[in-house]
């Protein structure tokens, strides 16, 4: 067997693969992101619900406890779409804002405050 052989194709192999892994890497780091939530309501928000725009479904709750007015939430995201909606319920169940809303670009914005009537996005540092 011709060792050298080998190990020169071996090493072609991982220059030729190594870019790929790399390349992976950057999309899958890409495709995660980090949303700021502030309840700017008068009450507690207890669920949070944060949802691919095109998803019929909500999912899971994103939030772990009680969100009281003027406190933020942090949740993270993941996927291969920039828009996604985003629906608050306070203490009573009611949906805050109502019916949800959606459309949030969150690949140019990551702070949004739920409001009594209507959900937008915060510029804030």
């Amino acid at each position: 067997m011709n060792y050298r052989r080998l190990l020169i194709n071996l090493g072609m192999g991982t220059l030729i693969a190594l870019p790929m892994v790399l390349v992976n890497a950057e999309v899958a780091k890409a495709q995660r992101r980090v949303l700021i939530i502030h309840n700017h309501t008068d009450g507690n928000i207890t669920d949070l619900y944060v949802s691919p725009d095109w998803s019929r479904y909500w999912g899971e709750d994103q939030l772990y406890g009680t969100l009281k007015p003027g406190d933020s939430a942090t949740v993270v995201v993941t996927g291969n779409t920039c828009l996604y909606d985003i629906l608050g319920r306070d203490i009573n169940g009611n949906e805050v804002p109502p019916g949800g809303f959606g459309e949030f670009n969150v690949c140019e914005n990551d702070r949004f405050a739920l409001t009594n009537n209507t959900m937008r996005i915060v510029q804030w540092p």
